[in-house]
């Protein structure tokens, strides 16, 4: 069939329109407060553990047969490729156009990983209508997208691809750490001492901006405490004596400041900013006021705490610092944000403690928990004689990440579409052989085929809603002087000039004889669309997660807020151009 020139156009620009107004509903929840931080960090890993494993295994199985796994190499190759033109394109930039020092990894993932996953979905799934596509070849070319995106699931976690992002993070030590973030300094050390040794001057107090704790004197202290036991007691059993009341007491003052509001308990706060030095006597006091507060002041912090997500929507609306408030995992120094359900280990001779560190499962079912300490953290378990060799953690934490539910699903998809007889009990296809059916004529596991079809069909609409909550939710800082021009050039280069190498690899392999444009021409549009995709949104989340809580100066969330919010409005005009050149040129509708 022939399409004029007109109708194409129209092909290519009416899944933008689609594209854009998900995008547009995900914009206005999170502008009303709807989709909060919480809820899109909630629905983003539901999204990934269950939904996109779902819609992985219900387009694969049916779809790709056993003769298409010279398909499924060409796909990892071009995404190899794709990944590499961009790397190289964002190397180019940051080397002859001005990019700040702290967002020089940060460029180069941006212009390497782009958003594969919901956006090329939605735009097949549009065009599977018969009119250019069948619904065969559009489920086919979904399946083949999927790929793609576990190559790039593999590239950005199992292979470290996240390491450029985190490589722009430089944590302050104790020496140098900021005198109104921490009490860690000099000073207090100082202060300390003096105190151990009889001296009555100024007792450090934890300084954390998000707790609003103060230097008090000795003196200053005690008297609040007294006053803040004594309405207390009002309401409770009298004590046994005053140095008890005096323990239990010296952090009334604390239960009654209100921790930052969500979900984040006060202990993550005290814990990004603990100083490292105590004395025997503040160490007993710390713990019998921990337990002091959660008995007995459990009830009157509780309502001051936490803020519905109801409320919410009455407050101003979230911006880029409540993704910090929300992703970022570690503190000024670079260590871990401590968790109020971890349960730490004792402390050693020394008086430090060990950081607390992420479980398995949080890592798999997140998409921005992972640290270069991950990687070295991986081998622990070994024997000592396997630990000493350098590429053994490596290898355990690519391992390690197989297991992300949407790897898995991906590889067990793949297993069961190559192996005919096994295929046969989830679909019938021309390729699989005749076995016994069910009663109803189906195969006997077909309901996992209609589950996971059920379940999967949510995946893209979520993920659309969940990209337009984010870039609701970025905003313009001050930049980076000439960087605007830095930012500019690499999108043009990702979304205009990439999509020219994106035809000519096609073209190549057509020439070469791996694939023809008659019976391949859905993966040939794929790889074509591929390569005029927009950077991951992935990005601002892992940027968050390794900014501190109290970072006063986040230039990589502004430089990649910016980055972001310059491609989307482009793509609604290059995508469209490069999806009527290639259907009228390339293949020729």
């Amino acid at each position: 069939m022939t399409v004029s020139l007109g109708q194409a156009i129209y092909v290519a620009v009416k899944p933008i329109f689609k594209i854009y107004l998900i995008i547009g509903v995900g914009f206005g929840l999170a502008r009303y407060g709807i989709l909060s931080v919480e809820a899109t960090r909630i629905v983003s890993d539901i999204v990934l553990t269950v939904l996109i494993p779902c819609l992985a295994f219900s387009k694969i199985v049916p779809y790709i047969e056993g003769q298409d796994i010279k398909q499924v190499g060409i796909i990892c190759l071009s995404s190899v490729l794709v990944f590499g033109t961009g790397l190289f394109m964002a190397f180019l930039v940051r080397t002859f156009l001005p990019v700040p020092k702290r967002w020089r990894g940060g460029i180069l993932a941006g212009g390497m990983f782009p958003n594969i996953s919901d956006l090329p979905i939605a735009y097949l799934q549009s065009m599977d209508n018969g009119f250019i596509f069948t619904e065969e070849e559009g489920n086919k070319g979904v399946a083949s997208v999927i790929i793609f995106m576990t190559m790039f699931m593999i590239c950005v976690f199992n292979l470290g691809g996240f390491r450029l992002i985190e490589s722009d993070f430089h944590y302050n030590d104790i020496e140098n750490a900021d005198q109104e973030s921490t009490s860690s300094s000099h000073d207090d050390d100082e202060a300390l001492s003096k105190k151990r040794v009889g001296d009555t001057s100024t007792i450090p107090v934890v300084s954390n901006n998000n707790s609003n704790y103060e230097l008090k004197s000795r003196t200053k202290m005690s008297s609040n405490i007294e006053n803040d036991v004594n309405i207390t007691s009002s309401s409770s059993a009298n004590t046994d004596d005053s140095n008890s009341l005096h323990s239990q007491g010296t952090r009334s003052t604390e239960a009654s400041i209100p921790s930052t509001f969500s979900y984040t308990t006060e202990a993550q706060d005290l814990g990004s900013a603990q100083p490292r030095y105590y004395s025997k006597e503040l160490s007993r006091t710390d713990n019998s006021m921990l337990s002091y507060r959660n008995s007995t002041n459990r009830r009157n912090t509780d309502g001051i705490t936490r803020v519905r997500s109801l409320d919410l929507r009455d407050g101003p609306p979230q911006d880029m610092n409540d993704i910090i408030k929300e992703y970022s995992n570690v503190d000024q120094f670079g260590h871990i944000r401590e968790n109020p359900y971890y349960k730490s280990p004792e402390p050693h001779a020394d008086g430090q403690s060990e950081e607390p560190e992420y479980g398995l499962g949080r890592i798999l079912t997140s998409d921005a928990t992972v640290t270069t300490k991950d990687i070295r953290k991986s081998g622990n378990f070994l024997p000592e004689k396997l630990r000493k060799f350098s590429v053994v953690p490596l290898i355990v934490f690519f391992l390690k990440n197989c297991l992300r539910p949407a790897s898995i699903a991906v590889f067990i998809s793949l297993v069961v579409a190559f192996i005919p007889w096994v295929k046969a009990l989830f679909v019938t296809t021309e390729h699989t052989p005749k076995i016994h059916q069910g009663p109803d004529g189906q195969p006997v596991l077909s309901f996992l085929i209609d589950f996971t079809s059920y379940v999967g069909s949510a995946a893209v609409p979520f993920g659309l809603m969940l990209l337009g909550a984010t870039l609701g939710r970025l905003k313009l800082g001050k930049l980076y002087p000439g960087f605007w021009k830095s930012a500019v050039v690499l999108v043009i280069l990702r979304q205009c000039v990439m999509p020219i190498f994106g035809v000519l690899w096609c073209d190549r392999l057509v020439k070469a004889g791996w694939l023809n444009w008659e019976s391949d021409k859905m993966l040939l549009f794929v790889i074509a669309i591929n390569w005029g995709l927009p950077s991951m949104t992935t990005i601002i989340y892992f940027t968050a997660s390794y900014t501190p809580l109290d970072c006063k100066d986040p230039i990589q969330m502004e430089c990649v807020s910016f980055f972001l919010m310059l491609q989307y409005p482009l793509l609604i005009v290059s995508l469209p151009f490069l999806v009527t050149y290639f259907l009228k040129v390339q293949i020729k509708v």
